[in-house]
């Protein structure tokens, strides 16, 4: 039990010392984020559409 208490106050120790970004901050990643995982996607729909006519026109 003492090593669960230990554990806890550990956490709690680290969790303070922790840079929380603040809502400016939190905004701006997101779009980031979402800008970026819609780019990738996007991406990726171009090659696979390429990849998918290509192996088509061979296939046919």
């Amino acid at each position: 039990m003492d090593k669960i208490k230990e554990f806890i106050e550990d956490v709690r120790k680290e969790m303070r010392k922790v840079s929380w970004p603040d809502q400016q901050e939190l905004v701006d990643y997101t779009i980031v984020v979402v800008v970026f995982t819609i780019l990738l996607s996007a991406f990726i729909f171009a090659v696979d559409q390429v990849y998918s006519t290509v192996l088509e026109a061979i296939y046919q």
